[in-house]
């Protein structure tokens, strides 16, 4: 049935090739939208590391036809927390500037940084490619941040730290101090590596600082380093939270029972003159408020996209 189909299809558009160009190519679009593109619209692959956040500033769908910016950055977000390494979207002519968004979200790095903030690490991804036919069809590549070896080099070293840190009876704020703590005396701010990032020159840190691989295995992390070897431990406590940025800093928020807190390792663990381990509290749960005092130039947030925090 599908065959013949196909056949039928193929005939039809061979047919199209004896009409007017106009003409022909309305209907060309109308069946590869209609009979293609909406048969071709798979479900992505979930895995474990999914995350199920009710936010505000996007939401999971199930639609790859997208009719505003909206709907855009709820595919993208979609995409991002799920197992894929690839997803396509459709463009139709009821969203006459899907294509043109399309192309400024391209090159809004900031707002995909903002969506890849918001899905668990070992889901989110180092770099992007994309394809746009003229039919409207999007195809999106992924290159994801963290490799198989790595995710399971670091899950290893998670339960490790898990099994000799953790005690049954500690309450949620319990395990987050003691991972914070952990985290802070068992790792090193590369200064190299965030040098190399503020002043846009070659990096020639040896670690893979920007990551958990490097807090967790290789002690050394710059922010996003330090914020996604937490986030690893939030998730597998089962504690609501996602990665909350400026043009400059990322660090941690954090849902302790039912209230949104801040929580900043990089800013607790300081960097002195002396080369002194230090292990600080400062930016320990603390709400919106208490973070713009202690810091305004690098904690000041987009209050309308994390308005959690607000």
């Amino acid at each position: 049935m599908k065959k013949a189909f196909s056949v039928i299809i193929i005939l039809f558009l061979f047919g199209l090739l004896f009409v007017g160009i106009n003409y022909r190519e309305d209907i060309t679009k109308y069946i590869v939208v209609n009979y293609i593109y909406k048969k071709d619209n798979e479900i992505l692959k979930e895995n474990e590391y999914k995350k199920n956040l009710n936010i505000s500033y996007v939401k999971e769908t199930d639609n790859f036809f997208p009719q505003n910016k909206q709907d855009l950055l709820n595919i993208f977000y979609t995409a991002f927390n799920s197992d894929s390494t690839d997803f396509t979207y459709y463009c139709l002519d009821s969203y006459p500037t899907c294509i043109k968004d399309s192309n400024s979200l391209i090159n809004e790095q900031e707002t995909l940084s903002i969506i890849n903030n918001l899905v668990h690490p070992y889901n989110s991804y180092q770099s992007l490619s994309f394809a746009i036919n003229s039919f409207g069809k999007v195809h999106v590549t992924i290159e994801k941040q963290y490799s198989d070896e790595m995710i399971k080099e670091l899950n290893k070293k998670v339960d490790e730290i898990i099994a000799s840190q953790i005690k049954d009876n500690m309450s949620v704020q319990d395990k987050i101090k003691t991972i914070h703590d952990y985290i802070i005396n068992h790792s090193t701010y590369d200064r190299e590596r965030a040098d190399a990032v503020t002043e846009t020159k070659e990096n020639t840190s040896p670690y893979h600082s920007e990551s958990a691989y490097g807090a967790l295995i290789e002690g050394h992390a710059i922010c996003s380093g330090y914020s996604d070897a937490m986030e690893l431990f939030l998730n597998r406590f089962g504690i609501t939270s996602y990665k909350i940025s400026s043009p400059t800093h990322i660090w941690n928020l954090v849902n302790i029972d039912g209230t949104w807190k801040h929580l900043d390792l990089t800013w607790d663990n300081p960097v002195v003159n002396t080369g002194e381990k230090m292990l600080l509290y400062d930016f320990y749960l603390i709400d919106t408020k208490k973070l713009l005092s202690l810091d305004k130039s690098h904690h000041t947030f987009n209050q309308d996209i994390y308005q959690e925090a607000a």
